[in-house]
This record gives structure tokens, sequence and C-alpha cells, in this order.
């Protein structure tokens, strides 16, 4: 009689907590709301977005809009958790910034960043103290970039493993690439072909170059194919 009157205890305090847990899920409401990952303006912008649903009803549906809706305001975001806390009762915005791997200027002037994800994307206020590539576009510059460009750049980027440099110029018309270092040389590699191989080669050479060429001075692949790469003072 004792252990079936602690089962049905047991069973009723199971069912109660299970329900007093379905209230508190369905009927939740934040008392307070929270923005992590981000400062400054920025997390002004998302706490601005978030504090609307302080003090009433916030679902689960609610939170996937909430989400939604930040990430396609600001794609600079790469990943956004909209959580609600039960027994604080504190709604969590967490956010997440994309790390861009070089940023360029489209035509109508606007600066668009694109990160290790292949993701182009716009940012308005990018983070100073992360400096990143720049890839200045010539010739005949689309629009919008196309998926073979995005390959061109990454695989461009990817030379950084090899040769360092500061700034990237890419002319879209004539397929030719030129670096320049952070101590101001011009690497001209021509075609954007062979580029692995031409960053190694420069490499090379600006090695044995440090103590005897004055800086800056230009390289250039034009006759790359012949085995030559010619080392001169660079143009002013």
């Amino acid at each position: 009689m004792g252990l079936a009157l602690l089962v049905g205890m047991g069973l009723a305090f199971s069912k109660g907590y299970r329900l007093l847990t379905h209230s508190s899920l369905t009927n939740w409401t934040p008392k307070e709301v929270v923005v992590t990952g981000i400062t400054g303006d920025f997390y002004k912008h998302i706490l601005k977005l978030a504090q609307p649903y302080q003090g009433k009803p916030f679902t689960v549906k609610d939170a996937v809009a909430l989400r939604d809706t930040i990430l396609t305001k600001y794609p600079m975001l790469k990943n956004v958790s909209v959580k609600r806390g039960l027994v604080k009762r504190v709604l969590t915005v967490a956010v997440v910034r994309r790390v861009p791997v070089a940023k360029f200027v489209m035509p109508d002037q606007t600066l668009k960043f694109i990160d290790g994800d292949s993701m182009i994307y716009t940012d308005p206020n990018p983070d100073t103290l992360r400096p990143v590539p720049s890839i200045q576009l010539e010739g005949n510059i689309p629009e919008r970039l196309s998926p073979e460009l995005v390959d061109l750049v990454e695989s461009t980027l990817k030379l950084k493993r090899d040769l360092e440099f500061s700034a990237l110029q890419m002319n879209l018309t004539n397929n030719t690439i030129k670096l320049i270092t952070p101590d101001g040389c011009l690497v001209d590699f021509g075609q954007a072909v062979d580029l692995k191989a031409k960053a190694i080669r420069a490499a090379q050479i600006m090695a044995l170059a440090r103590d005897k060429q004055q800086r800056p001075f230009e390289l250039n692949f034009e006759f790359f194919e012949n085995g030559k790469v010619f080392l001169s003072s660079k143009k002013s």
C-alpha cells in the first residue's frame, strides 16, 4: 500500500511538472532582453529589434521570426541564435559576425566583403582592428560578381600562403593580376594562370633580393613560361 502510494505521488508530481513546464514554455514572457557577440551602435541596433518582445508572450515561432529578421537585415552576421531562458525569463540574442578575407569596390562605389564561405556581403561598420587585403577591380566590371569571378578571387587569395600582400589588382577585361606587397613592391603576374607557381617564385626572388635590391621594386612575369622573371625599380 505504501509503495503504491509513493508511485502514485511520483506520477502525479511528474505529470504536474510536465504541465507546469509546458505552461511556462507556451506562455513564456521575457522580463529582460540580452544581446551578446557585438558592441557599440551595432549592439543598439540588434537590441532595438528584440526589445519589442520584452514583456509579451514569446513563442518558438517568434524566436525563428526574430532570427530571420536579423539575418536578413544584417548580412554581415554569420550566425544568430535566439534563446529563451526558462528560469530567469531572459531572452538572449547571440550573434557571430562574418570574418572577411578580402574587400573590394563595386561599380556603384559600394564596398563589398567576401568571407571564407564565399559569402559576399556589405558591412557599413567593418572591424577596423582586423585589416584585410583590398581588391582593386579594373576593366569591364559586372554589377554582380559571377561564380567564376568569385572562384578567381578565392584562388588568388590563397596566394597569401606563399606570398604576403596588402593589395590585389584584378583586370577583368585582360584577366591579369597584380599584387602589392606590404613594403610597396609590385608583382605583375600577367595572365591569371599558374598563380601558385608564380607566387612561390616571387617569394623566392624577393627573399634573395632582400639585401641586394633597393625597395620598392617590380617583378614582371610576362615571360614566366620561358623561365624568365624580370626585376626592376618600381616606376613612380
